[in-house]
């Protein structure tokens, strides 16, 4: 088997949502492949701004390859397995969602709402929204993300470059 390799974020750009999301125009997506202190990471991310019509805010999502960092590195990167809390204006919660665990927080003062999703140890999604009117609206873009494909990746040890 071939030696697991972190993805290029020309890669991982395609795994992220493609096209417009509910009332979410799709900006240009961003990303960087980086070598520090010998540790490979990589990530993308993609902009959504809200239709001029609708009352949301703008969502990033955002694909990292943490395949080097060593895990007492990444611990902070990661969300919390299980966690509940609450504040006068909001929370953070783990929630199940299609059957994986996503650390989702929100304010309602500031509408600002975000989702965390550690993948097969390797890969950390997240979305964040700021003016959006609730977490709800980020899983249509959780939902729009192929983290089947994502998780084959690991599962294959190719490094998505066998395809």
């Amino acid at each position: 088997m071939a030696q697991p390799q972190v993805e290029n974020f020309k890669e991982l750009q395609r795994f992220l949502p493609q096209g417009d999301v509910q009332n979410y125009t799709r900006g240009k997506t961003d990303g960087e492949t980086s070598t520090m202190m010998g540790f490979v990471t990589s990530w993308a991310q993609v902009a959504y701004l809200s239709s001029a019509d609708s009352s949301g805010g703008t969502v990033y999502v955002k694909i990292t390859d943490m395949l080097n960092i060593p895990s007492y590195m990444s611990i902070p990167l990661s969300p919390p397995e299980k966690s509940d809390s609450s504040t006068v204006s909001g929370y953070r919660k783990t929630v199940v969602h299609n059957n994986m665990s996503v650390f989702e927080t929100y304010d309602s003062t500031s509408r600002q709402a975000k989702l965390q999703l550690a993948l097969a140890t390797r890969f950390l999604i997240e979305i964040n929204g700021s003016d959006v009117r609730s977490p709800e609206v980020l899983y249509a873009f959780l939902d729009r993300i192929d983290v089947d494909s994502l998780e084959k990746i690991t599962q294959t040890g190719t490094g998505g470059q066998g395809k």
